[in-house]
């Protein structure tokens, strides 16, 4: 009996910019999740979707700087 276990594939976010947001705001990892997925609708909630947004942004862009130098 082998069980093919998936992974939820629609909400991925990135670990670092995880981290982050939890030393920024001083909240649990699980909160700053259900905050991106739209669960809490709190100011809060919105400032830590805009600033996952501006992180991963700035993340792609300067890996997309990196590469184009080399």
């Amino acid at each position: 009996m082998n069980k093919v276990i998936q992974k939820n594939k629609k909400y991925t976010y990135d670990q670092r910019i995880i981290e982050a947001l939890v030393t920024k705001y001083g909240l649990t990892k699980v909160y700053i999740r259900m905050c991106l997925r739209g669960g809490y609708t709190t100011i809060t909630a919105d400032k830590i979707k805009a600033d996952y947004k501006l992180l991963e942004k700035q993340m792609k862009q300067t890996l997309e700087n990196f590469n184009a130098k080399n």
